[in-house]
């Protein structure tokens, strides 16, 4: 448990501020491209004066791509091959050194010494807060952006990226709770197209490979007008429009490089509204930006996370263009309400080094497409010689230890108190949030458990899943086994086949298909799905048309039978509350199936297993059909079933983002009930867009139906553009939403069958909102509260009250 802990909480540095896996489509059969050397020039770079070390300096071959920096213990390692080099060594705030070299076959050690050089305005600082120098070189640092893109179109950088977690509780070297260090490749092109590809990783013991999925992503271009982070859509400093959300102070002048450079502060003038906060580094005469060191203003308030700190370090990779060698971002997870196995306050520091950029060569064709990120299928294999060599920023002597201790432990033997601990929060885990493959309870099978396992090319190019378990009530073993293969690439074509004999739900149109409803049928006997058996095979085929766009078509042999409800336990509740489970068709069902489906949200590619990236607006859109005639093959049904389906999220600058879902179905002749359209009640307790919460322990269906929902989530801050500073810092958030719901039986006329669904001829409707960000004081755990009321009148609950959970 404490492997899978650690997993979630490095998903959540990335996930939830990076968005850019953690960010199309090239062949995931590449392979590392980076060069096997045998030679390398180390060393430490040191403060003249003090003789400290120097963390974070860049240390370049000139003339060449390859550059580095140096580590927190100041030490440094240039991978080369042999032959004469020039090394130049440069810090903000140090003359930069110049060291002629020539490399053998081994490797060479040098020690470079840098002058401290710094020119501090004093007397000069004589402007008011009303007018500031700083805003007329911002202004042509803005036009100098303008003019830099305008004529750079592509360009491509490798990359070394490192995150660890640290027990901020601890002082000593035990306090490394999780390493993870990726090599990458990337490829930007005008205006915005961006392609990363992870060539090597690894990982301390305790997270799996498969997870280790960070690279660059969307945190390399700070000079975007607008940067994603998280659920906020923040103004650049150097956005066109930046002077009218920030104001600008000239505070210093340092060198770099032998070059004076400006330093600005960056002052948000509403700091309830979402901005950073910090200084940037402009060099005199040529206006280029060279660094970017911010924080972010009280509107930008990240769950969870205290002192988020951003840097960025450019250096002239041209005599006229900087480009970013250095990314960083920090921060401190604070959890106000204990989590076991993972410390109260748990820092990240995350450190990408960029080198071996290649400007305006062109990319090959096919280089962009649907994937954002990919994993090249050998990125498990490098070993330890190859990371000794291509580990851009060496390692520090605690992050050497850390390695070691976490390796240790993963490997030491389990204790009794750890196994106990670990089975009592396995258990707890699966109870509350659910893996449907190894643990459920539902009115039908009572308590099931069982085991699940993929097996990802164990033969190339091919994915393999088996489960297998036991429903305690319904007495009977169940099992499933799937196979995919992909057969090809170009139009990705994927066969499949898959055997079954379990118990399944009939699938309702407005709740996710792995939603486990496990928690609430144990506590208060809530289960919004009715249940069958179904035993058979089911085979398809895949393709992707066009770019995002996906078509399968699947033939499915199908034996359904219906089953009693089985069990009325639960621990709060009344037995009678405790729906039946809905009469179904028993019978022989032989159909085929068609779906077209479109999702803006690009793709990862983790070693041929395709996954979705988070995307703070997408369009998802559906469309199927289904037909089963014993004038096709022989069944003992016939009808034809046609949906669509409509998902989109849109952000609206500051105003916050919308999220409207719709569903349509109709179907013809005579629909069993397994294949009725349905929505149900779903979290009783808790608030969800596409739940109409008012409909109380009812379900709605038909043969025919349609929904749409909308939910608009201002964020915090909501009078933040308000010009009355009491309102401004009102920290909670506002969310509205809306919804309505049509379902009727046109063809089907079974009552018996129609007992468990209640249908909605005329529109049910329901409008409400919630208030938000009510328990900062209980993070990782922040409630809301939501309000809402039934506007039509049906005879279910006119008012409910709903909790929010948002993590």
């Amino acid at each position: 448990m404490r492997r899978s802990g650690l997993s979630i909480i490095s998903a959540l540095c990335v996930i939830s501020f990076f968005l850019a896996i953690p960010a199309s489509g090239a062949d995931p059969t590449i392979t590392s491209k980076a060069p096997y050397v045998r030679s390398s020039i180390e060393g430490q770079v040191i403060d003249d004066s003090t003789g400290t070390p120097i963390p974070h300096a860049t240390v370049q071959a000139v003339g060449l791509p390859a550059a580095t920096l140096t580590n927190l213990d100041g030490r440094f390692r240039l991978a080369l091959a042999a032959g004469h080099y020039t090394i130049k060594v440069s810090d903000i705030g140090h003359y930069s050194a110049t060291i002629d070299t020539t490399l053998a076959d081994t490797a060479l050690t040098l020690e470079v010494k840098l002058k401290s050089q710094m020119i501090y305005l004093g007397e000069q600082k004589v402007y008011t807060r009303a007018y500031d120098p700083a805003q007329r070189i911002i202004l042509e640092a803005i036009a100098r952006k303008k003019d830099i893109l305008s004529r750079v179109h592509d360009y491509s950088f490798d990359g070394y990226v490192k995150l660890v977690l640290y027990d901020s509780r601890k002082v000593d070297s035990e306090k490394i709770m999780l390493i993870t260090e990726t090599r990458t490749s990337s490829f930007w092109e005008q205006p915005d197209k961006y392609k990363e590809i992870i060539t090597a990783r690894t990982q301390s013991a305790n997270m799996p490979a498969d997870e280790n999925m960070i690279g660059v992503g969307g945190l390399l271009n700070f000079n975007r007008n607008r940067i994603d982070l998280g659920r906020y859509n923040i103004v650049s400093p150097t956005a066109t429009d930046a002077l009218d959300h920030y104001n600008y102070y000239l505070t210093d002048t340092v060198f770099i490089d032998s070059k004076p450079v400006f330093v600005l502060e960056i002052e948000p003038k509403n700091e309830y509204e979402p901005l950073f906060a910090g200084k940037i580094y402009i060099a005199d005469s040529t206006y280029d930006v060279v660094k970017v060191d911010v924080g972010f203003s009280k509107g930008a308030a990240f769950p969870m996370v205290e002192n988020p700190r951003y840097y960025q370090r450019m250096a002239a990779i041209s005599d006229t263009i900087w480009l970013p060698v250095e990314i960083g971002f920090s921060g401190v997870f604070k959890f106000k309400v204990p989590i076991p196995g993972i410390p109260s306050r748990l820092r990240f520091d995350y450190v990408a080094s960029l080198s071996d950029y290649k400007i305006e060569l062109g990319h090959p064709k096919g280089t962009f497409g649907e994937y954002s990120l990919e994993i090249a299928k050998d990125a498990n294999k490098p070993d330890t010689a190859f990371w000794t060599l291509h580990r851009l920023v060496p390692l520090s002597g605690d992050e050497k230890y850390g390695y070691h201790r976490l390796d240790s432990l993963k490997h030491a033997p389990i204790t009794a108190q750890k196994a106990v601990t670990g089975v009592l929060s396995g258990l707890l885990f699966l109870t509350t949030f659910g893996q449907h493959d190894l643990y459920h309870f539902n009115r039908v099978e009572g308590v099931y458990l069982g085991l699940g396992k993929s097996f990802n090319e164990l033969l190339p190019g091919t994915d393999l899943y088996a489960k297998a378990g036991y429903a305690f009530d319904d007495k009977r073993g169940q099992y499933g086994l799937a196979i995919e293969r992909r057969v090809w690439e170009p139009l990705k074509l994927r066969l499949g086949a898959d055997v079954e004999n379990q118990i399944v739900r009939r699938q309702t149109v407005n709740t996710d298909p792995n939603y486990n409803s496990t928690f609430f049928a144990m506590i208060a006997r809530y289960d919004p799905f009715d249940y069958y058996r179904e035993t058979g095979y089911n085979i398809s085929a895949a393709i992707r048309p066009v770019r995002r766009t996906t078509l399968r078509v699947g033939f499915h042999d199908l034996r359904d039978s219906w089953l009693p409800r089985r069990n009325n336990f639960g621990f709060f509740g009344d037995t009678a509350d405790v729906r039946p489970n809905a009469p179904m068709a028993n019978g022989r069902l032989r159909s085929t199936t068609a779906q077209l489906a479109y999702d803006s949200r690009p793709l990862i590619n983790n070693r041929g297993k395709d996954l979705r990236e988070n995307a703070s607006q997408y369009l998802r859109a559906e469309a199927g059909i289904e037909y089963a005639s014993p004038d096709l093959v022989a069944t003992d049904f016939h009808y034809r079933r046609y949906f669509v389906r409509l998902r989109a999220r849109h952000r609206f600058g500051g105003l916050g983002a919308t999220i409207l879902s719709g569903y349509a179905g109709k179907s013809d002749w005579d629909l069993p009930p397994q294949r009725f359209f349905e929505i149900d009640f779903n979290n009783p307790g808790f608030f969800d867009g596409d739940v109409f919460s008012t409909v109380g322990n009812n379900n709605f269906g038909g043969d025919r139906i349609a929904y749409v929902s909308l939910v608009h989530d201002f964020g915090t801050h909501i009078f933040r553009s308000v010009e009355i500073p009491a309102l401004q810092k009102i920290p909670f958030g506002l969310v509205v939403n809306g919804g309505a719901f049509w379902s009727e039986f046109h063809n089907y006329h079974d009552n018996m069958a129609m007992s468990n669904l209640m249908t909605a001829p005329t529109a049910y409707g329901e409008v409400g909102f919630g208030i938000t960000n009510l328990t900062p004081f209980l993070s990782p755990f922040n409630l809301a509260v939501h309000f809402i009321w039934q506007t039509s009148h049906y005879p279910t609950n006119k008012f409910a009250l709903r909790l929010g959970i948002r993590l």
